[in-house]
């Protein structure tokens, strides 16, 4: 292949070790995040009463991305994820550099801005130091991440229980009225003005609650059977994460109301004290779901650095080497997780962070493009590998430029 012209041939394979179901939990684990306990509050301020639709219409510009990872994580199962798409569609060193090390350092931001967001949470319940609390918990993940890639699938598989079993109990506690929220969305869509704007504002946020599959196809060198099991994992991951997305907005805005909501620092932990229910017990449970963000962020920019190292030319080999007995890359581990508590304890991570999702955005432009030039150059593809027209990364490539243009001119460039 053409991305693998600088490959080292030194033989340091990654194990083969994650089976089919844990792909897919890890994969939902990716994509669930914290978004749906925090951030649902602002999908709700924005889009009101029609939260759900704004879910779906995320949900349907994430889709034709989605798939294009799908093909192109069994296209292309390797270890560097959109870099090493980026590489097969364009044989571009520098393009391909780029791409991977804005990936690793949008993961590593990411992990250091839930590591803040956990610790400020955790102080909700108890009186809690970062300066103690922040080294304890990223210590913890790097070493989890350090150990092997079939134990973080395990923690992972454990917190993204924990955060279902949450989600659940909100829909259980607060669901008794959910009959209404037909009524309710009528009502939204009968008001004068404004709500295709809304509607569409919240769509834009709740992108973001759906990637994740960005962290999963890095893992294609470690999955049993990559070709099979990437497509299911992401597939499982989207269908999942919607479904309980747009019950639990319903759930909520049939609850209480949409301003109250817009202004909550945790929305559904208000949502079942209004019923009832126990806030503190919903609180820990969402504290797992959190924490998964930050280890899948560590261990995908782990693996970009390991294929830029082995393939590409575009990180020194030491630092892509693989650990004997975990095969795993332990220095680039140990060296995020480092970095991560650097950036967790003495930087303003949110001002960072702002800008993660503009470059994740534009890294999604250059993996549909990627698929495109694939298709158009009749790169070779196995027949086990699920393919899909051109169509659908044209309407990804142009799904996030819309994103793009919309967060520029709503926010401004980061």
């Amino acid at each position: 292949m053409a991305g693998d012209k600088h490959e080292t041939g030194n033989g340091e394979n990654l194990s083969r070790s994650i089976s089919t179901p844990m792909l897919a939990i890890y994969g939902l684990g990716t994509v669930l995040g914290a978004g749906i306990y925090v951030v649902i509050g602002d999908i709700i301020g924005e889009a009101g009463a029609l939260a759900p639709f704004a879910f779906l219409l995320a949900a349907g510009a994430a889709a034709f991305t989605a798939l294009s990872y799908a093909e192109l994580g069994a296209r292309v199962p390797q270890s560097g994820g959109s870099a090493a798409f980026v590489a097969e569609g364009f044989g571009r060193d520098g393009l391909t550099w780029i791409a991977g090390w804005a990936l690793i350092a949008t993961g590593l931001v990411s992990a250091a801005t839930i590591t803040t967001g956990f610790v400020g949470y955790l102080g909700v319940f108890v009186e809690v130091s970062k300066w103690w609390a922040v080294p304890l918990l990223v210590g913890t993940l790097t070493f989890v991440a350090a150990v092997g890639v079939k134990q973080s699938a395990w923690f992972m598989g454990i917190t993204t229980a924990a955060g279902v079993v949450g989600l659940l109990v909100v829909i259980f506690v607060a669901g008794g009225d959910l009959g209404a929220y037909p009524r309710a969305a009528e009502a939204a869509l009968a008001q004068d003005g404004g709500w295709t704007a809304g509607v569409v504002a919240g769509s834009f946020l709740a992108f973001y609650a759906f990637i994740g599959f960005e962290d999963l196809v890095t893992l294609g060198e470690e999955a049993e059977n990559a070709k099979r099991s990437l497509p299911i994992a992401i597939f499982f991951a989207l269908i999942v994460a919607l479904g309980f997305y747009v019950i639990t907005a319903a759930v909520a805005v049939t609850t209480l109301d949409p301003q109250m909501l817009s202004r909550s620092s945790a929305p559904l932990v208000d949502v079942i004290e209004a019923r009832g229910g126990s806030g503190p017990l919903l609180g820990i449970l969402s504290l797992f779901i959190i924490v998964n963000g930050a280890l899948a962020q560590i261990v995908m920019a782990s693996r970009v650095v390991h294929d830029l190292g082995r393939r590409r030319g575009g990180a020194p080999e030491w630092l892509a080497r693989l650990h004997q007995r975990t095969q795993t890359p332990l220095i680039a581990t140990l060296i995020g997780g480092g970095i991560v508590t650097a950036l967790a304890l003495f930087f303003p991570t949110a001002t960072l962070a702002s800008a993660t999702s503009f470059i994740i955005l534009a890294v999604f432009f250059a993996a549909n493009w990627a698929l495109i030039q694939m298709k158009r150059q009749g790169h070779s593809v196995e027949d086990s590998v699920r393919t899909f027209p051109i169509v659908v990364p044209l309407c990804g490539l142009l799904s996030c430029a819309a994103l793009l243009f919309g967060r520029v001119v709503l926010e401004g460039a980061p």
